[in-house]
């Protein structure tokens, strides 16, 4: 019997669909498109357009505008809670207006999002410094140096923190790097000429200050310093004439204190007790000048062979006075108690 030619055409196309999905069963793969590649944005990058409002914001920093430039970068940051660049124009328009305290969790907040931020980081250590967070701002200081090792910015702030802390050794290092990095700093010069001298390296000391003067103009803090150092070094001279300098632009009790000490030391006791005077007419209160005075007249008795009653009761006088600002003295107790005053 003859088969029927319709039933053969119309079985070829289902022979073909089986062989077809036999052939897709066995390399499914071979034939699937790839799947597209998902872009992931970073939020904390500024699109365009938030690049141009954040450039505003700092350019109303920069005309004192201070309260346009937070609206800015507020309004940045209803639109993105986690762009890196609005907190750190926030940090810097409070650190601008020394509101440090409302700076703080601004630059905090940026060196999360974003730890490898100079400019947050430095932002931050600086703002923690003032606010008297030393350690916090040394750590800071090290990510902003991780990210540029060369900053003379963050090597000073370290060398300055470190200096707070009273830790004048860990100081030298970054205060001698940043020396090397801009040898015009006088910031850097002044904070190495400290270190120096808080360990004994007077000599050091005083040529850091020196040049840190001739950088810096008349420093008072820089010229306190050096007159310790001069008369640390017996360089009586040098002391007296940089703390006559010293009293002449900040005649501050201090200064007439650290003159005083050194007219001492060269033995011009006049000069001395005059300067020692001079501190107590402008802050009565002020100990050191206090103590100075009765040095300089349990001196001047003792130098009478003990005939001089006025010096006497002067010296009694100005070590009670002393005590009664600040007790914790052992050594004027002694001399009350050693000497008849």
């Amino acid at each position: 019997m003859s088969k029927n030619p319709l039933l053969i055409v119309l079985s070829l196309p289902l022979a073909l669909a089986a062989c077809q999905s036999g052939s897709n069963d066995q390399s499914d793969n071979s034939f699937a498109l790839p799947a597209p590649t998902r872009v992931v944005a970073d939020v904390r990058v500024p699109t365009a357009i938030q690049s141009f409002r954040n450039d505003e914001g700092r350019a109303a920093i920069e005309s004192g505008d201070h309260d346009k430039a937070i609206q800015i970068f507020e309004e940045l940051l209803d639109e993105n809670p986690s762009l890196t660049v609005a907190y750190i124009g926030i940090g810097v328009a409070y650190e601008d207006l020394g509101e440090y305290e409302r700076a703080e969790p601004a630059f905090a907040r940026a060196t999360r999002l974003d730890p490898r931020s100079f400019e947050a980081q430095l932002g931050y250590g600086e703002v923690l410094q003032v606010l008297g967070k030393l350690r916090e701002a040394i750590r800071a200081y090290q990510q902003a140096l991780v990210v540029d090792p060369n900053s003379v910015e963050a090597l000073v702030g370290m060398s300055s923190s470190y200096l707070g802390l009273d830790m004048a050794s860990n100081a030298i290092a970054p205060a001698e790097q940043a020396v090397v990095l801009s040898p015009d700093d006088g910031r850097a010069r002044a904070d190495l000429g400290e270190a120096y001298m808080r360990v004994d390296r007077l000599s050091d000391a005083i040529d850091a200050f020196e040049i840190a003067l001739e950088l810096l103009g008349n420093e008072p803090s820089v010229i306190r310093s050096l007159v310790e150092c001069y008369a640390r070094e017996e360089r009586f001279a040098e002391a007296i004439n940089a703390g006559q300098v010293l009293v002449a632009i900040e005649p501050a009790p201090q200064a007439w204190e650290r003159l005083g000490r050194a007219y001492f030391r060269q033995g011009d006791y006049d000069g001395s007790l005059e300067s020692y005077r001079r501190a107590v007419e402008i802050d009565p209160q002020y100990w050191p000048a206090l103590n100075g005075i009765g040095v300089n007249e349990l001196n001047e008795w003792l130098r009478s062979d003990r005939t001089e009653a006025a010096a006497r009761e002067a010296a009694g006088e100005a070590f009670r006075a002393s005590l009664r600002v600040y007790p914790e003295q052992p050594k004027v107790v002694q001399l009350l108690t050693t000497y008849p005053l």
